[in-house]
């Protein structure tokens, strides 16, 4: 999977983004650094159109479901350009 950079990016804001990555770090149970799959998310958020993403209770360390949020940016001087505001993550059951 490939992201185009000219297309789609989280918004870069050194406080969100440090906030974006110890929130996954701190809830998925993995070895693995944020930005090692930062891409892969991008990725799917923008295939899908959906603002946020889901980690599975069976990859977190409580054992819960966690919604990662962001608000969709569209960038004024470059209109094709996405950006991924990151906002908050939650504990969610599935329905």
């Amino acid at each position: 999977m490939m992201v185009n950079k000219s297309e789609v990016a989280f918004y870069y804001k050194p406080l969100l983004t440090e906030k974006l990555a110890a929130d996954f770090m701190k809830v998925v149970d993995t070895d693995l650094p944020f930005f090692t799959i930062q891409d892969e998310l991008l990725y799917l958020m923008n295939e899908r159109d959906i603002p946020c993403f889901r980690i599975p209770k069976h990859k977190t360390r409580d054992g819960l479901d966690h919604v990662f949020y962001f608000d969709i940016v569209i960038n004024e001087t470059i209109p094709k350009l996405k950006l991924y505001k990151y906002k908050f993550q939650r504990i969610e059951r599935r329905q």
